[in-house]
């Protein structure tokens, strides 16, 4: 379980006594923002809004729908605006290095520091990080300006998405002041600390420990390179120490290997254990860098007859995928805010899931970290490839960015290359993606070794995509944009058959839902998936009957259901709300858990419960209906107006019906208790019947 207390807290801030090691200062105070192009020069007056990070500009016109902004082409503003903050460095902070690192600003960003350009990062979705140290001046304030851009740039992917690409600061920003020697931070924004695992056994863990050290002198410098691993309760088990010379200006890179002794490991949700790697960096006798990272000794494979393989052993990877939006937040959320989801992803009892369409937050990884969900975390490379070679560029950038950003992280396991690509889509016309893809493996697999690369494709027929990643995954959604529920009986092992009898994923699947939709008697699907009518027991009954063939099933590896959470898709006009993506099992703003959730923490999670689904569907004009009840308890008991309807075992996947239940006029009481080892569970809602529309069918 993950509790507030978990989530990671604002960085240090530099205080007057700034010691010889590293020192952070958060930046995420004190802006002022213009969403417009005014140019480097521009005097920040009236004009310009107090803001504090994170930031969007389109945490309201990004999910309103294109109707409501109709002078925008994609119905929210994407282009260029500012942002601009002043800073004082303090008296001790002279001789020293400086550096600035954004989380992640979208989607293009110029850094300019006293009138002078710093640098640029292309990518919305990663960390960056620039030295300032010649820029800064020490007897006057400096001046920090970010151009964030979130235009449309055809060398940049994603170059089309169903999802809202909000513009704006909308990670946290640092200082990061360090001593002229350091443990890098310019090493495509990493810790500059990497940890692999080389040998995982009951007796002994072999860890290599490699640190990237950065000499900012003008003259060679001699550094000694400190590696200490703690345990859990913060009790050293190894350490190592080894000579590293640097040259003047240069970077060099260490080795390390050190071992751990009958090893605790890493067990997902089983057991998600952490040590503690510090790698201090000494010169001249005193330490003047550290680094922690967070270590789970854990092995992942996907085998293709036995799937997922954590520490040698099958387990099973079922979850959802989720965006980092929020309503009315956008892109910019705070900790409390992914906390809160991965709460809630850990009380739906997931273990894995899927971040979709892209790198996100360094405080989900942690939290995932603990909570031991396994993470598939992916690039955004979605839809369609431009046959630019700046275009592969980046998207080798965006992929080394992911990886080396995560490296440490035991929750991720695996490296997602691309989200439905398909030759005939790519923009402008160029060679088909399978080169890219090739040379997008290759890379993964040189920067990590330890964790294999997967996909996910919307075609249902073999093409030679299939074959690139390491494993192939498909978004399937029968019941919803095509076909009925019940063709995920053949579907599933039609795809792993496509695949040479290998087990595949299904890397999304399911069906919009309203909360405020809802339709008595015999359910059919929408007559439109792009109509506005998307009632929630639908949705109900296409996960019920998809998980009902997913489980346990032999030709799959994992399942991810699409989504979590409702999210902005900007040019979306459907279900009960312009602009917004509704398939979540949660409503967008968090406070509703809707029918299907209950449906899969019924069948993922041990804690007893009981749910009365359907309980928003009232006023009701049916007398005679089904009640149904998700629950994983061994008995379950419905009671009607205080009278008892008998008890019900639940079925394979945990769902109890009372199949031709009558209704009295007006309010009726429906309770249920569910029983199971000596305890009780208990849900109730009230019904009102009332007679139906004149004119409506009988």
């Amino acid at each position: 379980m993950i509790s507030r207390a978990m989530v990671p807290t604002v960085l240090v801030c530099l205080s007057s006594a700034l010691s010889a090691q590293r020192q952070a200062t958060s930046l995420d105070a004190d802006w002022r923002f213009i969403r417009s192009d005014v140019g480097l020069g521009a005097t920040v007056d009236s004009r310009w809004q107090a803001v504090a990070l994170p930031h969007t500009w389109n945490n309201l016109d990004g999910q309103n729908g294109t109707a409501a902004d109709p002078g925008l082409v994609d119905g929210y503003y994407r282009g260029a605006a500012w942002y601009e903050r002043q800073f004082q460095l303090p008296k001790e902070a002279a001789g020293r290095r400086v550096f600035v690192r954004f989380e992640a600003v979208s989607i293009v960003s110029d850094v300019y520091v006293n009138d002078r350009h710093v640098g640029q990062h292309r990518g919305a979705f990663a960390a960056f990080c620039f030295e300032l140290t010649s820029f800064l001046r020490s007897d006057a304030a400096n001046v920090i300006r970010v151009r964030a851009d979130n235009s449309h740039f055809q060398d940049v992917p994603p170059l089309s998405a169903d999802f809202t690409m909000g513009g704006g600061i909308y990670r946290p920003a640092s200082l990061i002041t360090t001593d002229a020697v350091c443990i890098s931070p310019l090493d495509s924004a990493s810790s500059g600390v990497y940890l692999t695992i080389k040998q995982l056994a009951a007796e002994s863990a072999a860890i290599e420990v490699r640190t990237v050290v950065s000499n900012g002198l003008t003259t060679a410098a001699n550094a000694q390179v400190e590696v200490e691993i703690t345990d859990g309760g913060g009790q050293i088990v190894a350490t190592g120490k080894r000579e590293l010379p640097v040259a003047a200006g240069q970077t060099a890179t260490v080795d390390q290997p050190v071992r751990i002794a009958h090893p605790h490991l890493w067990q997902g949700r089983k057991d998600p254990y952490l040590y503690t790697a510090t790698v201090r960096l000494h010169r001249e006798g005193r330490v003047v860098d550290a680094v922690t990272q967070p270590l789970g000794l854990r092995t992942i494979q996907i085998a293709p007859d036995r799937g997922v393989l954590l520490n040698d052993e099958p387990y099973p990877v079922h979850g959802v995928n989720r965006h980092q939006d929020r309503l009315n937040k956008g892109w910019a959320l705070t900790p409390e805010d992914h906390g809160e989801d991965i709460r809630q992803i850990l009380d739906l009892g997931c273990t894995g899931l899927r971040l979709a369409h892209y790198q996100q937050s360094g405080v989900v990884h942690d939290l995932c970290d603990r909570g031991g969900l396994l993470v598939w975390q992916e690039i955004p490379l979605v839809n369609s490839i431009s046959g630019l070679p700046e275009f592969a560029a980046n998207a080798k950038q965006q992929l080394t960015e992911m990886i080396k950003q995560g490296y440490n992280h035991p929750s991720l396991c695996f490296w997602g290359l691309f989200n439905e690509l398909n030759a005939t889509w790519a923009e402008p016309l160029g060679p088909a993606p399978d080169q890219l893809i090739t040379e997008l493996r290759k890379l993964a697999h040189q920067l990590d070794a330890t964790r294999p690369t997967v996909a996910a494709s919307w075609m249902r027929e073999p093409s030679s995509l299939h074959e690139l990643p390491d494993r192939i995954s498909f978004n399937v959604y029968p019941g919803w944009y095509w076909g009925s529920p019940d063709d995920y009986e053949k579907l599933l092992p039609h795809l792993s058959e496509m695949m040479g009898g290998r087990r595949v994923g299904i890397s999304e699947y399911g069906a919009g839902a309203s909360i405020l939709h809802h339709q008595e008697g015999v359910l059919t699907p929408p007559k439109s998936t792009g109509t506005r009518f998307h009632p929630e027991e639908w949705q109900a009954i296409v996960h019920e009957r998809a998980w009902a063939c997913a489980q346990n099933n032999p030709h799959l590896w994992g399942t991810f259901v699409w989504v979590m959470f409702d999210f902005a898709s900007d040019k979306r006009d459907e279900g009960d709300a312009p602009g917004r993506n509704d398939k979540g099992l949660v409503t967008a703003d968090r406070q509703v858990r809707k029918d299907a959730f209950f449906f899969y923490q019924a069948n993922w999670t041990g804690e007893p419960m009981v749910y009365l689904a359907s309980r928003r569907m009232t006023p009701r004009h049916l007398a005679t209906t089904e009640v149904k009840v998700y629950s994983n308890c061994a008995d379950v008991e419905l009671m009607v107006n205080g009278a008892s309807l008998g008890v019900v075992h639940p079925d394979a996947v945990k769902i109890c019906r009372w199949p031709a239940v009558v209704l009295a006029p007006g309010v009726n009481r429906i309770e249920t208790v569910g029983r199971r080892d000596g305890k009780e569970v208990r849900d109730q809602c009230a019904w009102t019947l009332e007679a139906a529309p004149a004119g409506s069918p009988p």
